[in-house]
């Protein structure tokens, strides 16, 4: 095979004659070469180790693809040859600029460019020993990490970009069970706020991607981001939080239909995602209900006592089952400028009573929404007593959760907000 003639360049910047490559590396010419950051559209960088038998920093680990510009070649057209080559990817690319790069290993002039790339990875066996996709928080712990040997140019090159990157986030948002994080304006990250929730999490990445076409709202795209700290990404849906007030009844009309055909997915679509199954997520339901006998029913007026008795009861008869979201509420719906859009925060989706989902919307939300709500879905008579008998549970949860004093004002509040609840009567 021919040796391949490099591009040599100038200290400007510019073309400035050519070597064969040997010559090049033997006296350490200044060339021109590229740099190509490879990403998913989760934002993970495809990271990789080089083989032993490169010609330089061999076995050293890379987050760039790469090589050098060829005598008369268009430094675009190198970025896209050496990419394809490397790594099979035939993305378009975005630059990122140039820079200049020495050390007693290489000189050159570089040419950097940014990709995203969620096909096939095809390594070229002489130049890839090993690759996988990392989160950016991953990449700057093996960064960081004085006995994991990565390419000192690349480092240089590409190092403050993915700090850069790693640090266009915004304040967290806690929720009930985890905390919530915007990323480059573009990605949601969660996190679990307690042990335990985290098996929500990964299911709940292993279950909507099944899910999505099977309903007639977006459910996030949601996948495992990394193991350990526990994170979870998707794409930020485009809307806001829905506001219960400016709920309209179309909106009301897409909920119903979104959950009975959520309620309607077969056992088969479902099964070995990891959500909790019926047993499962029975067993959850009786020890909460427990807890909340022993910790939360002596707070309650006696005037409501055996009002609230009688519906830990009736809660823990077993229900019909099927996929439920779970904790459906309105800080879980996604308003676009078309109106409901989508569907949030899965982590406590499982096989139970279908009735927990149409609480809220057919006794929280406004009356002609829960109107619509309950025709679009079909809603039987004893759907609406059980989902009664769950909206006035869903307030104990909060108390059962919330640390208590004597004075504390948003224990009493939500204490004050049980009560109510047990007050309300059922839909006509």
């Amino acid at each position: 095979m021919d040796e391949e003639v490099v591009a040599l360049y100038d200290d400007g910047g510019r073309p400035d004659g050519s070597a064969p490559r040997s010559q090049m590396r033997a006296q350490n010419l200044r060339h021109a070469a590229t740099g190509i950051l490879v990403r998913d559209s989760y934002g993970r960088v495809y990271v990789h180790r080089r083989t032993p038998i490169k010609d330089v920093y061999p076995a050293y680990w890379d987050f760039t693809a790469g090589g050098v510009v060829l005598d008369g070649e268009d430094p675009l057209e190198g970025a896209r040859r050496e990419l394809a080559e490397e790594l099979g990817v035939t993305s378009e690319l975005v630059t990122l600029g140039e820079a200049d790069y020495a050390d007693q290993s290489t000189r050159y002039h570089a040419f950097r460019y940014l990709t995203t790339w969620d096909g096939e990875i095809t390594p070229q066996p002489e130049e890839v020993a090993y690759g996988a996709w990392l989160s950016l928080e991953r990449l700057l712990d093996g960064l960081s990490d004085a006995e994991v040997p990565f390419m000192p140019d690349t480092r240089a090159l590409f190092g403050d970009w993915v700090r850069e990157r790693a640090a266009d986030h915004g304040e967290p948002y806690q929720g009930r069970r985890s905390l919530t994080t915007l990323v480059e304006g573009r990605w949601l990250d969660r996190v679990p706020r307690f042990r335990g929730v985290g098996t929500g999490l990964v299911a709940e990445a292993s279950l909507l991607p099944l899910l999505a076409p099977l309903v007639p709202l977006e459910v996030p795209d949601t996948i495992l981001l990394d193991e350990e700290p526990l994170r979870v990404r998707h794409h930020w849906l485009p809307g806001a939080t829905a506001a219960t007030a400016d709920l309209t009844t179309e909106d009301g009309r897409r909920l119903g239909g979104f959950l009975r055909a959520l309620h309607d997915v077969p056992v088969s679509a479902y099964a070995g995602t990891g959500i909790p199954d019926e047993t499962a997520t029975r067993a959850r339901l009786l020890r909460d209900l427990e807890r909340m006998f022993h910790v939360v029913l002596p707070l309650l007026p006696e005037t409501h006592q055996t009002r609230a008795q009688d519906l830990l009861r009736r809660v823990a008869v077993r229900a019909p089952a099927g996929l439920v979201h779970g904790e459906l509420a309105p800080r879980h719906l996604v308003i676009g400028p078309g109106g409901l859009a989508g569907v949030v925060d899965w982590a406590r989706a499982g096989v139970g009573d279908p009735a927990i989902d149409l609480a809220w919307p057919l006794y929280g939300a406004p009356e002609p929404v829960a109107e619509a709500v309950a025709t679009s879905y079909g809603v039987s008579d004893e759907e609406l007593l059980r989902a009664l008998d769950w909206y006035r549970l869903d307030p104990w949860y909060d108390v059962r959760w919330e640390p208590r004093t004597g004075d504390q004002p948003t224990g009493a509040t939500r204490l004050h907000d049980l009560v109510d609840r047990l007050d309300v009567n059922a839909a006509p």
